[in-house]
């Protein structure tokens, strides 16, 4: 069972549509966590922010991203705010850095 759902999750994400994640459980265990700090509510009105923002930017990540970020964010409570910044981190990895150009490197 557990193979079929990432065979299915990995072909969604090769038909260039933004996987459906259970994300409730994710926030029902921040909330218990934080105590106060994360709110279950707070959690879901960002995770629904980061699902649109993935639904607008999807067609621009590699599809080897994708697959590769969408198979990480399923070993433990799917998020898609740790889709979205996985996949912000590999896009922007691949930008090379040029002098003056207003950013500073890493010491």
């Amino acid at each position: 069972m557990v193979l079929l759902s990432i065979v299915l999750g990995l072909q969604l994400v090769a038909a260039g549509q933004v996987p459906n994640l259970d994300i409730a459980p994710g926030c029902r265990a921040a909330a218990a966590v934080d105590a106060g700090e994360t709110s279950e509510q707070g959690c879901l009105v960002d995770e629904r922010t980061a699902r649109d923002a993935l639904a607008k930017a999807w067609s621009g990540f590699a599809s080897s991203d994708k697959t590769m970020c969408v198979d990480q964010t399923r070993n433990y409570n799917p998020s898609y705010v740790e889709l979205l910044s996985c996949l912000e981190m590999m896009r922007d990895a691949r930008i090379p850095y040029r002098p003056g150009m207003g950013t500073t490197p890493l010491e």
